[in-house]
């Protein structure tokens, strides 16, 4: 049987009769109209609809509605998928998600809580046609923080009215980057142990900067063009260097830091030099990726001062 052909006498989508707003049963509202129901996205056999439950992050797997919310113009919607480190991929309840007009199927949107197998209706969707999708960076697992991959967020607009009650979104930037600066960077609320590293040396070395050249870093959070994950870095402008900070001499932070420059420079009106602040000063082979890199290294010699290595120049490279 086609999965976009319903079964005789089943209910179609002319025949809905939830209003916005109104509680099932989840198990009765398959039962109704079809679909499974353990699935953050549920298609249906029975009826021409594709069910989508938003929830807690605490239910389902961990991070699935991690960018759930509404932005005012959007629903954005976290695909399914990507539970076992992969990227999530335009298949199964994503891409029936994608192609839900071309098959004739109406998007519907519900709120189930963790505690309950009830879920609230918050009504009907159309995807848009002009960004249907864009994506966003996150963990796959709460777990493993430091696995990242990258996650579908549905840009879906609501045909009547907006979702009551859905938590808020932000919205990706339009068609030029948003470039923010910040007296001072944000910190997270419960920092762990490596992020309070962090922000005790660029407090300390901003002091440094403050007493020997006069000047203070730029603290910037760039949001590039169609995305939701955000790039931070901070700028000496007596220099013209962007600083990227690590609490730790890991290659793979090291490795993550020097991407991290080459994106945010994108964006600089006039291209910077790279240097990163490092808790201590870097070994001789870290030291020749860095100069093979064309970035500094910076690192606190005591409680005022700060010692660094500069690249050499290109014609002095081997």
């Amino acid at each position: 049987m086609s999965a976009t052909a319903p079964r005789p006498g089943a209910a179609t989508a002319a025949e809905w009769n939830l209003g916005l707003g109104e509680t099932i049963d989840r198990a009765k509202l398959h039962q109704r109209y079809g679909g499974r129901i353990h699935p953050r996205i549920s298609p249906s056999r029975a009826s021409q609809n594709v069910f989508l439950f938003t929830t807690n992050i605490t239910l389902f797997d961990a991070p699935a509605a991690l960018f759930d919310g509404w932005t005012g113009e959007h629903v954005h919607f976290t695909g399914e998928g990507g539970t076992t480190g992969t990227d999530q991929v335009l298949t199964h309840g994503n891409k029936s998600v994608l192609h839900h007009h071309a098959e004739g199927r109406v998007l519907r949107l519900f709120h189930q809580r963790p505690d309950t197998t009830r879920v609230t209706y918050l009504g009907h969707l159309n995807l848009d046609s002009d960004r249907p999708f864009i994506w966003a960076d996150a963990p796959s697992d709460p777990r493993r923080p430091l696995e990242i991959t990258r996650r579908l967020v549905f840009r879906l607009r609501p045909v009547l009215s907006p979702p009551p009650g859905f938590l808020p979104s932000t919205p990706p930037a339009a068609w030029t980057p948003q470039i923010r600066t910040d007296s001072d960077p944000e910190r997270p609320l419960d920092p762990s142990p490596p992020q309070l590293v962090v922000a005790k040396l660029l407090a300390s070395y901003s002091r440094y900067l403050r007493a020997a050249h006069a000047t203070d870093l730029v603290h910037y959070r760039i949001l590039p063009e169609g995305t939701l994950t955000e790039v931070s870095t901070h700028h000496d402008p007596c220099r013209n260097e962007l600083i990227a900070v690590r609490p730790t001499l890991a290659r793979t932070a090291i490795w993550s830091a020097l991407g991290e420059l080459r994106d945010a420079t994108r964006f600089m009106d006039q291209r910077p030099d790279h240097a990163l602040l490092l808790p201590t000063a870097p070994d001789h082979d870290l030291t020749r990726l860095l100069h093979y890199a064309r970035a500094a290294a910076i690192w606190p010699v005591d409680r005022h001062s700060f010692a660094r290595i500069q690249p050499p120049n290109p014609d002095e490279r081997h």
